[in-house]
């Protein structure tokens, strides 16, 4: 196989695949990135056999051929390349020589028949949709997603397409997050899928820009394709739980704060928080809140006041300050409300505006007061 490529067409073409390539696998080929050259178009590809990605670049070929191509040291030497013609040569015994005009690297590859079969969708369903919409869905999600192995179906974010809307779900038990894009012109049976977290982060960097993103899915293989760029991922089988079930309906006590002013409040006290539990207490009031921390065993405290607007019965209130700032960081505009019930129960957290056509929806449990 033989091509000469500009070094950003490669590293345009590379880099997105490393988010899919494994750090430790005990497979040496899936470390690897799978290379085809079919004239002028240069066929990339990686899997972790969970998550598949493939993209091609224009290149100007010399000899067609297949390789398997160690990905952490081609990206590497390209990375470190000034934006040069690159002339790429992989011979019969799998060894890589890249030429430029700096010098001449050598490395070694692989044989392309220790690679796994890429997974294909032979009758799919398809639809398209936005991608910087679809982008959007799965950036105010994926913080929430759970990283424990033992409850496997919160390790994704629950996709579901259903007519004129599409739904993002994502818990991990102290939190939880419910995005809906509306009037989405789908029309076809209700369908859920949970996502992996590491396919919806693939989708996340790399999904940028404006135009379609084609949704297909088949069986227990659901592919997003944008651009040049397809990414395929095996859903994690089972049924997500009824989060429905634990929004609350009825919390009549509102919250309204600036944004800013309560998160640089809750930075700064959570501070003097103790370094396990990183619990802040509110104390709310009509017009004012008070955000108390302290921990005893360093002998340390801390105490602001904000001005609020608050219709509701007074409360003391206490949260994980780091789940608190994870969740302000996903409100867009100038204030942010909380819908709350009571101390012990799961309170609300929207932005004072929703988007058009969008309706976004946060919970974060409380913690007991010390």
């Amino acid at each position: 196989m033989k091509f000469t490529a500009s070094q950003s067409a490669l590293l345009g073409g590379f880099m997105p695949l490393s988010g899919v390539i494994p750090s430790k696998t005990p497979l040496p080929a899936l470390s690897h990135v799978l290379a085809e050259l079919r004239g002028n178009e240069l066929s990339l590809a990686a899997t972790d056999l969970e998550v598949s990605m493939q993209t091609t670049i224009e290149v100007k070929g010399s000899e067609d051929g297949k390789a398997l191509l160690p990905a952490r040291r081609i990206i590497e030497i390209i990375r470190e390349l000034p934006d040069i013609p690159l002339k790429i040569t992989v011979d019969k015994s799998h060894r890589i020589k890249i030429d430029g005009d700096q010098g001449s690297y050598k490395l070694s590859g692989e044989d392309v028949e220790g690679y796994p079969q890429l997974p294909q969708l032979k009758k799919p369903q398809v639809f398209q949709f936005d991608r910087s919409k679809l982008q959007r869905l799965v950036g105010k999600t994926l913080f929430a997603v759970s990283h424990d192995e033992l409850r496997p179906q919160l390790t994704g974010v629950l996709l579901q397409v259903k007519s004129g809307e599409i739904c993002c779900v994502s818990t991990d038990g102290h939190r939880l997050v419910r995005i809906r894009s509306l009037k989405v012109d789908y029309k076809g049976d209700e369908q859920d899928f949970i996502v992996p977290a590491k396919a919806m982060t693939a989708v996340l960097r790399n999904a940028e820009g404006d135009g379609p993103l084609e949704l297909s899915f088949e069986g227990t293989q659901l592919s997003f394709a944008f651009g040049k760029m397809r990414l395929t991922t095996r859903l994690i089988e089972g049924r997500y739980p009824n989060y429905e079930a634990v929004i609350p309906q009825s919390n009549e006590n509102i919250l309204k704060l600036d944004l800013d002013a309560f998160r640089s409040a809750v930075r700064r006290v959570a501070i003097f928080a103790n370094e396990v539990s990183r619990q802040v207490r509110l104390r709310i009031s009509q017009e004012s809140v008070e955000i108390l921390a302290e921990d005893v065993e360093a002998g340390g405290e801390a105490q602001e006041k904000i001005p609020c607007e608050y219709k509701g019965t007074p409360m003391d209130i206490g949260y994980n300050a780091t789940y608190v700032l994870d969740v302000l960081k996903h409100v867009d505009t100038a204030e942010v409300i909380f819908e709350l019930g009571s101390p012990t129960t799961a309170g609300l957290v929207k932005p004072s505006e929703q988007e058009e056509n969008e309706d976004l929806l946060m919970l974060i449990m409380p913690v007991r007061l010390n």
